[in-house]
C-alpha cells in the first residue's frame, strides 16, 4: 500500500534517519528515510512532502538520483573511512625529511636511479594530495550547499560530476607511483639498515629520518592502504595498464568521465533495500 506512514515500516532496533536534501523526480520533491541496524543499511522509505509513501516505481526512480549523487563520492568516502587524514598528515611529514633523496650519488652508481623515481613519487604524492585536500574541502562545500537549500539543483549534479572527476583523477595518478615505487621503498629502507651507519653523521641523521617515515610502520602503511583501492578506481573501466602513468591518467580521466554519464546504480543490489510497495 501506499499514502502510509514511514513509521509502519521501521522494524525493531533499527534507527532511522532522513536525507539531509529532497529529490526531484517528475516535477515533484520527495524525501528518502534510510533505516539502519548495526551501522548498516537495513532498508530505505521514500516519502511525498506531505510525509505518506508512494508507488514503488517512484520510489525507484528517486533511489536511482540518490545512487548516482552518492556514487560521484564513494570512493572519496571509503578512502576516508580507511585512511582517515593520515594521507594528509603523511605529505606533510614527508616535505620536511625528502631533502635528502636530492643529494647525487648517495646510495651508489646501482641503486640510483631507483631512487630518484622514488623522489619523484614522493613529489607526486605530495603533490596530488595537496589537490585531493582541497577537491575534499569543495566536495564538503558543495553537500552543505545541497543541504542549506534542501534539493539537488542542476548546477550541483555538474559540480558534484566535475569534483568527482578531479578527485579521481587526482587520486589515480597518486596511487600507480606509489604503487610503481612500493619495491624501491623498500629497497631504500634496506640499505639504510645495512650501509647508513657509515654515511657523515648529517647525512646519517637525515637519511634515518626518512627511513622512519618511510617504514612499513608509517608512511609505507598508508601507501599500501591507498594502492589497495586501485580496483575501486578502475572498476567498470576498461584501461591499458601497459602505457606510461602521465598516459594511462589521462586516458582514465576521459575513461572515467564517459563512464560517470552513463553510470546506473545496481538496482538488483538496492532494489531489495526499498520498502514501498506497488501503488
Amino acid at each position: 500500500m501506499v499514502n502510509k506512514n514511514p513509521k509502519v515500516y521501521k522494524k525493531m532496533l533499527e534507527n532511522n534517519h532522513t536525507l539531509p536534501y529532497k529529490v526531484r523526480v517528475d516535477g515533484q520533491l520527495f524525501e528518502v528515510i534510510v533505516y539502519s541496524m548495526l551501522g548498516k543499511i537495513a532498508g530505505v522509505i521514500v516519502a511525498n512532502l506531505n510525509g505518506l509513501t508512494v508507488g514503488r516505481e517512484t520510489a525507484e526512480k528517486v533511489i536511482i538520483e540518490v545512487q548516482k549523487y552518492s556514487f560521484y563520492f564513494e570512493y572519496l568516502k571509503k578512502r576516508a573511512q580507511l585512511v582517515k587524514e593520515r594521507d594528509s598528515i603523511t605529505a606533510e611529514r614527508i616535505e620536511g625529511v625528502q631533502r635528502i633523496l636530492n643529494e647525487k650519488g648517495l646510495f651508489g652508481q646501482k641503486l640510483q636511479s631507483e631512487m630518484d623515481e622514488l623522489n619523484l613519487a614522493l613529489e607526486v604524492y605530495k603533490q596530488q594530495q595537496r589537490k585531493l585536500d582541497i577537491y575534499q574541502e569543495d566536495i564538503t562545500l558543495l553537500n552543505e550547499k545541497v543541504a542549506s537549500q534542501q534539493e539537488i539543483l542542476e548546477e550541483d549534479w555538474n559540480n558534484a560530476e566535475d569534483l568527482s572527476l578531479a578527485y579521481a583523477m587526482a587520486a589515480y595518478g597518486q596511487s600507480l607511483y606509489l604503487e610503481k615505487t612500493r619495491d624501491t621503498r623498500k629497497k631504500m629502507l634496506k640499505w639504510t639498515q645495512m650501509h647508513g651507519k657509515m654515511l657523515p653523521a648529517e647525512q646519517r641523521r637525515a637519511l634515518s629520518k626518512l627511513a622512519f617515515v618511510l617504514s612499513e610502520a608509517q608512511a609505507g602503511h598508508i601507501f599500501d592502504q591507498i594502492t589497495t583501492l586501485i580496483p575501486m578506481l578502475e572498476n567498470g573501466l576498461h584501461l591499458n595498464p601497459n602505457q606510461p602513468i602521465p598516459a594511462r591518467v589521462k586516458d582514465y580521466g576521459k575513461a572515467y568521465e564517459a563512464y560517470c554519464r552513463v553510470y546506473e546504480p545496481p538496482m538488483e543490489k538496492i532494489g531489495p533495500l526499498i520498502r514501498n510497495k506497488k501503488a
